[in-house]
C-alpha cells in the first residue's frame, strides 16, 4: 500500500471509531430515556388512581352537602359550586388524557 492509502484508511478508521463512540453515546441516551419515560408513566399511573379516590371521595362529600343543604339560596349554592367542581375535575381528566397520549 502506498502511503497515501495508509493515511486514508488511517483517517477512515478514526471516522468509523468516532462513529461507533456516538453510537454508543445515543444508545445510553436512549435507554436513559426510555427509563425516565417508564418513571413518568407510573407517575401518571399513580397520580389517575390517587386521582379517581379522590373524585370518588368527593362525589360523595358533595352528595352528602347535597342531600343535607336546604331548599333556596344554599341549595342553589351547592348545586353550582357542584358544577363548577365536576368541570374542573373533567379538565383535570382531559390533561392526564393529554398527558399519556
Amino acid at each position: 500500500m502506498t502511503e497515501e492509502q495508509n493515511r486514508r484508511l488511517s483517517a477512515l478508521d478514526g471516522k468509523i471509531n468516532e462513529l461507533l463512540a456516538l453510537c454508543e453515546a445515543r444508545k445510553a441516551e436512549t435507554e436513559e430515556l426510555a427509563q425516565k419515560l417508564e418513571q413518568e408513566k407510573s407517575t401518571v399511573r399513580r397520580v389517575q388512581e390517587e386521582l379517581q379516590t379522590l373524585k370518588t371521595k368527593y362525589g360523595d362529600l358533595l352528595t352528602a352537602r347535597v342531600l343535607s343543604a336546604e331548599q333556596g339560596d344554599d341549595g342553589k349554592r351547592a348545586r353550582k359550586r357542584l358544577l363548577n367542581l365536576v368541570r374542573e375535575i373533567d379538565a383535570c381528566i382531559n390533561y392526564i388524557t393529554l398527558l399519556n397520549g
